[in-house]
């Protein structure tokens, strides 16, 4: 059995929350705050957020198309039209970016970016006024399925818009501006009634 050796940079701080962790890949991942039915109804009725740290991480700049044609499952955000983030399963950086660099080929710079960012998903029917009281960037100028480059927290991040049951935001800050975003975020999200959610309570959005 493999074990687990890459950890988000604020994991000490989601344990100090009761997080029950899973392996994942070569990840330890949070799949719960130990009531998932209370984590489901965050999502449902009110606002919160997740450590997505751990999301597989390809930066594709160039001409990206080809690339972009065989990213299967994997989610693209497109933040410009030479420059995409593809974002996947933990542990599948290797095999995407080498997928993605084969379809490539010269006319694109494909890297793997997993151990440079931090990443939170923002969620539930209360995300707008959460970003209110978070950031000045107007998130009614992105459209679902894209990605643009925008401050949350006072923290410049990559983030990506997804059409799913409950409004979505993934965000992506530098690793070690991560734990002040982490804590900053959510410290807000409890302020609105909401709090911290595992993957397992995500995944109930129909987000992967």
């Amino acid at each position: 059995m493999r074990t687990a050796t890459r950890r988000s940079p604020f994991a000490d701080a989601q344990a100090a929350l009761g997080a029950v962790v899973e392996p994942r890949g070569d990840w330890e991942l949070v799949a719960s705050y130990g009531d998932e039915d209370a984590e489901r109804a965050l999502l449902r009725e009110a606002v919160a957020v997740a450590d997505i740290t751990c999301r597989a991480k390809v930066d594709v700049r160039g001409r990206v198309d080809a690339a972009l044609a065989v990213a299967g499952d994997s989610f693209v955000a497109r933040i410009a039209a030479d420059w995409a983030l593809v974002l996947g399963e933990p542990g599948d950086e290797a095999s995407i970016a080498s997928r993605l660099q084969a379809a490539a080929r010269d006319d694109a710079m494909v890297t793997d970016v997993t151990h440079l960012y931090g990443g939170f998903a923002l969620a539930g029917p209360g995300l707008p006024e959460l970003l209110a009281r978070l950031t000045s960037w107007d998130p009614a100028s992105l459209a679902p399925g894209s990605a643009t480059g925008a401050p949350i927290a006072d923290v410049r991040m990559v983030l990506a818009r997804r059409d799913l049951e409950v409004p979505v935001l993934e965000a992506y800050a530098a690793t070690e501006l991560s734990r002040y975003a982490w804590e900053t975020i959510l410290g807000v999200v409890r302020a609105l009634g909401g709090g911290p959610v595992g993957w397992n309570a995500l995944r109930s959005t129909g987000w992967r």
